[in-house]
């Protein structure tokens, strides 16, 4: 007969194993994983010519694949692919000049699906030369024990010059496996629907997600996810300036469309972070970086409709908070398709 030492023992390790409440597998009977899906051709940054324009899709799921929808700009699809080879063709003759985004939407027979999309030109219109900023959001928690060396690990390359230039991180604390984390209970009003809208909280932190796409709960993958997503053109242009007077922070916001026009959903989200928190409530982090303090206007962010080649200006007044160091403070903006999920690109600034 086991000991009651042993059972206690048997029980850590399977605490320990599952992790914070995350299903690190598929349920018995449930699949949750979607598929894998991105473009052999075109490729992004391809011109459009007089000729059809040729389309093959490289696709997995860990099931099967149920479809494949293609769609230009945002509009309805113009070919549902069924099975391999996940190949089609475009009509070029009645694109008009400018800059396209050609998507590829692949679904799986459980519902979970990806996307997958590349930005095309046609004609000799010139575009602002702009980098795209990759924007990293992390699903954490201080208690959260899988967290703390996967946050680290993150950390390390983010404090690379490539990372320091070309990424912007968001942490998001949630109330997961126990609601004692103080950095959520402080920014709950802007996490809890913010992480809702990114997943189901149900599948557990750590969670990445890398230019608003769900990558999976290993640091490994957020960074070469962001590696990869620098080389994606940028969906717009952001400029950040700002002034502080006393507590107040003034934030100017510019962005210019690149690749906006065929969008209805685009919303503007602003992202107070702070780094250099020394808190621990169980987890390996003694030290915490990248928190959102507080979003704007509300974690729903604000409604924004811009042309290509349009431009806007947004302010936001930032209230410097008494439980915040004022000295680490940082903004994140981004703009991000509601529907798809989409981010057209990202800009971060230090106060």
């Amino acid at each position: 007969m086991k000991t009651t030492t042993q059972l206690l023992s048997i029980l850590l390790l399977l605490a320990l194993v599952q992790g914070c409440g995350t299903k690190a597998v598929n349920e018995p009977g449930e699949d949750i994983q979607a598929p894998k899906v991105s473009f052999l051709t075109p490729l992004s940054g391809d011109s459009i010519s007089a000729a059809d324009i040729a389309i093959s899709i490289d696709a997995s799921d860990n099931d099967k694949i149920l479809s494949i929808e293609l769609s230009l700009d945002g509009g309805a699809p113009f070919a549902t692919l069924t099975e391999a080879p996940w190949e089609s063709t475009l009509e070029a003759a009645d694109i008009s000049e400018g800059l396209h985004q050609l998507r590829a939407i692949a679904k799986d027979p459980a519902g979970n699906e990806s996307v997958a999309t590349v930005q095309l030109r046609k004609g000799t219109a010139q575009q602002d030369e702009v980098e795209r900023m990759v924007l990293v959001e992390i699903v954490t928690s201080a208690n959260c024990a899988p967290c703390g060396p996967a946050n680290e690990l993150f950390h390390e390359e983010e404090a690379t010059p490539l990372f320091q230039q070309r990424v912007a991180t968001i942490k998001y604390h949630v109330w997961w496996p126990r609601p004692t984390d103080k950095l959520w209970q402080h920014s709950s009003e802007w996490s809890r629907p913010r992480v809702e809208y990114l997943f189901d909280p149900n599948e557990g932190a750590p969670m990445g997600f890398v230019n608003g796409a769900k990558i999976n709960n290993r640091a490994a993958d957020w960074i070469s996810s962001a590696k990869s997503g620098m080389d994606t053109p940028a969906g717009a242009k952001i400029d950040l300036e700002s002034t502080r007077t006393g507590s107040t922070i003034n934030l100017t916001i510019t962005i210019k469309g690149i690749a906006t026009a065929s969008f209805n959903d685009l919303r503007l989200h602003t992202a107070v972070t702070e780094s250099n928190i020394e808190y621990n409530d169980g987890n390996s982090e003694l030290v915490h970086f990248d928190v959102m303090r507080r979003m704007y206007p509300s974690a729903a962010g604000e409604a924004v409709t811009i042309g290509n080649g349009q431009t806007a200006v947004f302010q936001r007044s930032i209230d410097i908070n008494e439980a915040w160091n004022a000295d680490n403070l940082g903004v994140v903006v981004f703009l991000q398709s509601n529907g798809s999920g989409e981010i057209l690109q990202a800009a971060k600034k230090r106060f």
